[in-house]
């Protein structure tokens, strides 16, 4: 009951996004209907549309689309993530794990910086297949996952505040771990 409740819902706010973006063609600079930007702070907590300037985002993907997000909440039942530059990687295969992770993605269309470089790939699969995999943008303004098709990014979509906590909790544990040599 849960599930259907929490698909149909999912569902709905990718529909009204997609709605909402395809109404914002044209200059990406309108884009800031969906999401407030916080007043630049040295004391604001993290969130996920860092401030910066209209000259250095843009939305050039669309959000993805809210039939691969039902597929993915429905049938996702393995994600990898494999970290750049680390001897890191991880997984999940526990369901509440999963959903979790994918409610990280939000409906709000990455606002893309060309200075942002990834600091790893996500890979979401169903029964072994890979079926969808993302670059992931972590840092500063970089708080996005960008999807690939065919080897060319297709979809953008930001982090919630839990997908941002999720990914901050990783990357602090991390840092503390013991190199081991």
């Amino acid at each position: 009951m849960y599930r259907l409740v929490f698909s149909a819902i999912l569902l709905m706010s990718l529909f009204l996004l997609q709605c909402e973006s395809g109404n914002n063609t044209g200059d990406s600079a309108n884009n800031d209907t969906t999401t407030e930007e916080p007043a630049p702070s040295a004391t604001t907590t993290p969130s996920t549309t860092p401030p910066a300037t209209a000259e250095e985002l843009s939305s050039p993907y669309p959000s993805i689309t809210a039939e691969k997000m039902t597929y993915l909440f429905e049938n996702c039942d393995y994600i990898d993530f494999v970290f750049h530059g680390t001897n890191f990687s991880m997984s999940q295969n526990q369901v509440p794990a999963i959903r979790s992770t994918l409610s990280g993605i939000s409906t709000t269309p990455a606002r893309v910086s060309a200075s942002c470089q990834p600091v790893g790939r996500v890979f979401f699969m169903v029964d072994g297949e890979n079926v969808e995999q993302a670059d992931l943008f972590f840092g500063g303004t970089c708080i996005y996952y960008l999807f690939l098709e065919n080897g060319a990014y297709a979809y953008g979509n930001q982090l919630t505040e839990a997908g941002y906590g999720f990914y901050q909790k990783i990357f602090q544990q991390v840092s503390t771990q013991p190199s081991g040599q």
